[in-house]
């Protein structure tokens, strides 16, 4: 089970946070997402490294990099869904509702 635990992750947000989160939906989303893009920067940078390897070129961007390898290290004891639990609960990735309008 990930800790925080949804109910958790709720009365943090919503205490914290300018908007009020009412919908669990919400919370599964931008977890999904933000370990989507977790997976998506650590294999972008594996695909640079490894493109380098061949070619010779080194074309590094510092910022991308530094951040691979800390999602690197933290992948090694954890999943890319507990580390974005972690990032909302820490209040690293802020999110709120969108509501459309009735027109």
């Amino acid at each position: 089970m990930l800790q925080p635990s949804y109910t958790q992750l709720m009365k943090k947000l919503n205490d914290e946070g300018t908007s009020k989160l009412t919908s669990r939906y919400s919370i599964v989303i931008a977890t999904a997402r933000r370990a989507r893009q977790i997976i998506d920067i650590v294999n972008e940078q594996a695909a640079v490294n490894k493109e380098a390897d061949k070619t010779g070129e080194k074309i590094i961007n510092p910022a991308k990099l530094k951040q691979a390898n800390e999602l690197n290290e933290q992948l090694k004891t954890k999943k890319p869904t507990s580390i974005a639990v972690e990032e909302i609960f820490n209040g690293k990735i802020l999110m709120s509702e969108y509501h459309s309008e009735d027109k």
